[in-house]
């Protein structure tokens, strides 16, 4: 894991090939982060961030002017921090438990598309999590298809 700031973290860093970028909470179960993560985890073209404090980082974005670009006083928010080493034309997919889509203002950040992936309620045991991790990873597999075929690459 590398730790970017003290609202999210990158369990896998985004590379220069990187086509989707998976976004979830930090508190959805660790079991899942980690199956995600050993899915993901020689897919260069796929990066993971784990959010820790939602709200926090969008207020943070806010408060700099909800702005791509730069503030006057050389002060960048976390979140332009964090996803200015991400392609334009790379997908954030924010994976989203329950109703309530709270990450869905990371698109506007730096204007990478975005998709979200709502799984409802966490799963209580680890064959229903299986299930949700595989509809992270279809999701994941779909999106990142379409930004290699838009760059010539397959």
């Amino acid at each position: 894991m590398h730790g970017i700031t003290q609202f999210a973290v990158w369990i896998k860093a985004p590379s220069a090939d990187v086509a989707v970028v998976i976004v979830t909470s930090a508190t959805l179960p660790q079991y899942m982060i980690d199956r995600l993560h050993v899915a993901i985890d020689e897919w260069d073209q796929v990066a993971y961030l784990a959010v820790k404090q939602a709200a926090a980082l969008r207020a943070d974005w806010l408060r700099d002017g909800s702005s791509p670009q730069p503030s006057a006083g050389g002060y960048v928010c976390h979140a332009s921090q964090l996803l200015r080493s991400v392609s334009h034309g790379s997908f954030l997919l924010d994976v989203e438990m329950g109703t309530d889509p709270g990450m869905t203002w990371l698109g506007s950040v730096c204007g990478h598309p975005l998709r979200v992936v709502e799984l409802g309620a966490i799963a209580s045991s680890t064959v229903q999590m299986d299930r949700q991790v595989e509809a992270v990873l279809s999701a994941t597999r779909c999106l990142a298809k379409s930004v290699l075929q838009a760059r010539g690459v397959i």
